[in-house]
């Protein structure tokens, strides 16, 4: 758990799986049980600490934003997937109910889509004018409702099935 000294970032509850995870401001992502045991530590990578944002779908990924645009993707054994590094600080994060979509919105007042597990960035919208403070998508997956710092609110059609198609691996 947290000492005294820790300041406490991001929290993401998990009942089904009966985990929390959360970022501190200077140490790694932790994993527990909700009975308090300390399942995972999880490292962004050299020169990251601190995550400030986490998003985890229902199959176990777990992705972290950190300052200065790193993300991570972990699963939840501990494996980190990837590290990738962006020009603009994300201050919110959202993923896709089937988990393979992140929709990352920053300081720069721009939402970009990235495929989950590879953090490959997949569409940009148009830019929003102010920084971006709230993502959420639509019961049907279907609308992406952005909230930006000086009050107003975009709403934006989103197809995941766009890429989805595209990336489809055939055999």
């Amino acid at each position: 758990m947290l000492d005294q000294r820790s300041r406490q970032l991001s929290l993401l509850v998990k009942t089904v799986s009966d985990i929390y995870v959360f970022g501190t401001a200077d140490g790694p992502v932790l994993i527990h049980t909700t009975f308090g045991e300390l399942l995972r530590s999880l490292e962004g990578g050299e020169g990251v600490a601190g995550p400030q944002q986490l998003a985890l779908s229902r199959e176990g990924v777990l992705v972290a934003s950190y300052a200065r645009g790193h993300l991570a993707a972990f699963t939840l054994n501990g494996r980190r997937l990837r590290r990738a590094t962006h020009h603009d600080s994300f201050q919110c994060l959202a993923l896709s109910r089937c988990g393979e979509y992140l929709v990352c919105g920053g300081d720069a007042g721009v939402v970009e889509v990235w495929r989950a597990f590879t953090l490959a960035p997949l569409y940009a919208f148009p830019p929003a004018g102010a920084p971006v403070t709230a993502l959420a998508l639509s019961h049907d997956q279907r609308f992406l409702l952005v909230g930006l710092e000086n009050g107003t609110l975009v709403v934006f059609h989103i197809d995941f099935n766009r890429w989805h198609h595209e990336y489809q691996q055939r055999y």
